[in-house]
This record gives structure tokens, sequence and C-alpha cells, in this order.
């Protein structure tokens, strides 16, 4: 059997839906951030004779981020229940981070187009587990002290659609580079309350019960756009 290990690195930009600006994750009208990067693996098994069908697996990891400068979102700088809308019904001045992680897991199929060149294309798609979760920081001008709020950890499974190409340079070693469109809360979309201080939950799921913001269901998109290296092992 042959296979190839890709060890990629991507800049991760979230789609409309999941960017926007710091204090609208608190109205749930998108996540708060504004870009990212991250880092995937994929180990893809050659299961013909001219190499065009993949089956793989893929492990991932993307960091998402936003700041701002001017700005506190949680004026009491405590929350004892989450969501609430009437808690974060403003700002106060001061400075405010945000970093949402997502860590994935996933088995997918990819399709090459070999030619006469080092260079092939193929397309791709994914589907699998992805692990959610992030922290708010805050720094009120008013205190100078800084204050961390958690995300906790949501479970959801994505989707990835992807298009790239590879590029031998030698027998067991080339370079890959590429796009790819990632879905990654499609399923297992959820929302719920916490009363644990400054603790609170994604909240992707419509539930006008829990809060007045959550009218809709919320989805997560964003697209990587990735370089790396590329390990041939085995027949070709």
């Amino acid at each position: 059997p042959a296979f190839l290990i890709e060890w990629n690195f991507s800049y991760s930009q979230p789609l409309p839906n999941m960017s926007g600006e710091m204090g609208e994750q608190f109205k749930f009208k998108n996540y708060g951030v504004k870009s990212g990067f991250g880092s995937q693996i994929y180990f893809k098994l050659i299961t013909d004779k001219k190499g065009k069908l993949r089956p793989y697996m893929t492990l991932g990891y993307d960091l998402f981020l936003n700041s701002d400068n001017s700005a506190a979102y949680i004026p009491a700088n405590i929350l004892n229940q989450w969501p609430q809308d009437s808690s974060v019904a403003y700002s106060v001045a001061g400075k405010s981070k945000m970093y949402l992680h997502n860590f994935t897991a996933a088995v997918g199929f990819e399709y090459a187009f070999f030619n006469k060149t080092k260079w092939t294309p193929y397309t791709n798609f994914d589907f699998g587990l992805n692990m959610i979760f992030g922290t708010y920081k805050q720094t009120p001008a008013s205190t100078g002290v800084e204050v961390s709020y958690t995300y906790k950890n949501a479970p959801r499974l994505g989707l990835g659609l992807g298009a790239g190409v590879n590029g031998r340079l030698t027998k067991n070693f080339g370079v890959t580079f590429g796009v790819k469109y990632k879905l990654p809360n499609l399923l297992l979309k959820d929302s719920k309350s916490s009363t644990e201080v400054n603790k609170m939950y994604i909240n992707d799921k419509e539930d006008i019960a829990l809060s007045q913001n959550l009218s809709k269901d919320r989805n997560m998109m964003y697209l990587q756009i990735y370089v790396g290296a590329t390990f041939f092992i085995g027949k070709k």
C-alpha cells in the first residue's frame, strides 16, 4: 500500500455569521472573532493503481482571535448567570480580547486529477467531530484588573469541503497548497444556561425562551487557506 502524510499551516478566516465585532457575541449576532490561524495533518491512503482515490483521516486545530482596546462588554465584571441579556446590554471603557478554539478529528475522501506533470490538483470532503471552546478576557478601565470568562467545551459535528494542489519535488517529498471551506457546527447544535460564575456556553441553537437574541440557529463558517509539506510513503 501507499499513502501520503500532509502537514499544513493555515490562515483561517471567519466568514459572516462567525466574524464580527467583539460585543456582538454577547447578543448572539456572531462569535466576536475576526481572524485566525491553524495547523492540520492528513493521513491519506492511496487505494488504486493511479493514485486517484484517497480515503483519509485528519486532525486539526484552529485559533480565532479578536481584540478591542476601547471597551469591556460585561459591565458588572462578573457573570452569575448565562445567558442574561441585561448583564451585557451596554459596554464600559476598557480593553477586551477573544480566543475561540476548535480541535477537529474527521474522516474523508479525496479525488486526485493526475496528469503528466509533478503537480496534481485534488478535491476532497470530510465529516467529523469539532471540539469548540473559548476564553473572553476584559480589563475595565475602572479597575485595571483583567478578568477571564470561559466558553465551555461544545462538541459539534461538521463538514469540510476543499481543493488544492500537491507538488512532488522528490520521490518522497513535496509541497501542497489549497483552500478549505469549514462548517464546524453543522449538527449537534445546543443552547443552555449556566449558573457557574463566569462560565458561558456557545449557544448556537434557536431558543428564544433562553434569550430573545437566539431567534435562529447560529452557524459557524470559515475558510482555511493553507500551505504545507507532503511525504510520499510506499509505492506510487
